[in-house]
């Protein structure tokens, strides 16, 4: 019976133990890792490298975002806008009404 208390006096010891020297442990060595990874040869030139490429990103997303929303505005416009939709096929299609007429001069001397 005796070795039986023993046991688990030293196991419950060793729970104890655990629960402290394990967090211990990784915030020991997350305290010694993480100044090396940044003050090594390349750390903050990385952190500077990433800092820029994600402002380059968020640039390009915002430039993206307005194309969204001029394309919205001209599906919209095809959508409502007849004269809108007479002007695009005007000068996107070379397009001309039932009624006129074009007329094309040869491009030569402009005397």
């Amino acid at each position: 019976m005796a070795r039986g208390r023993r046991y688990e006096k030293l196991m419950g010891t060793i729970a104890r133990f655990a629960r402290i020297a394990i967090p211990a442990a990784l915030l020991l060595a997350a305290a010694i890792f993480v100044p090396i990874k940044l003050f090594d040869q390349r750390g903050f030139e990385r952190v500077e490298k990433l800092e820029r490429d994600l402002a380059q990103i968020e640039e390009t997303n915002r430039a993206l975002d307005r194309e969204n929303e001029s394309l919205r505005l001209q599906i919209r416009a095809f959508h409502s806008d007849p004269e809108y939709i007479e002007k695009v096929a005007r000068d996107e299609l070379g397009m001309v009404g039932p009624d006129e007429s074009i007329y094309q001069f040869p491009e030569g001397d402009k005397q």
